[in-house]
């Protein structure tokens, strides 16, 4: 009898031992599984910031452009471009950062945004010339679209 109850708790302590290798092995897995997800969110995070970023340097490079249309006796044009090439900059400063630091330089870009579009607004209103007016009014629109998209991208980005 002796030698049976050493077979039976033998035969327990076996099957303890396996199954706790089981477990440990889903854990694991789990584990890896898990940090698999993580590294695909931030790539996805990163791709969306990136995507973001290239959308608002390419409507402030059509901005640029328009802004060279204005003529440069215009009173406000230099500031005009003076504050879309501050955005700029600012949008280039973002797309050379990651993730948290580039969704950070974008929020700050937004007070660029705002100086840009006042001065904008300013400019389009004592414009005389229909043609300058037209110029600034699609500039304005352009900033503006841009500054919404950026703000919608943050508000999430940040959730």
């Amino acid at each position: 009898m002796k030698n049976g109850w050493r077979w039976v708790i033998g035969i327990v302590v076996g099957l303890v031992i396996v199954g706790f290798l089981w477990a440990g092995r889903s854990s694991r897995q789990a584990y890896r599984i898990a940090r698999g997800g993580i590294e695909q969110r931030v790539e996805l995070a990163q791709d969306r910031i990136d995507a973001v970023e290239e959308m608002a340097i390419a409507a402030v490079d059509l901005a640029l452009e328009l802004s060279a249309e204005l003529p440069s006796q215009q009173a406000k044009a230099d500031l005009v471009k003076q504050d879309i090439q501050e955005i700029s900059d600012r949008l280039n400063e973002a797309a050379e950062l990651r993730g948290d630091e580039a969704i950070d330089r974008l929020d700050q870009s937004i007070e660029a945004f705002n100086n840009a579009l006042n001065t904008v607004e300013d400019a389009s209103s004592e414009a005389e010339n229909p043609v300058v007016k037209s110029t600034l009014d699609r500039i304005y629109g352009t900033l503006l679209a841009v500054q919404e998209q950026l703000t919608q991208f943050l508000i999430t980005g940040k959730q």
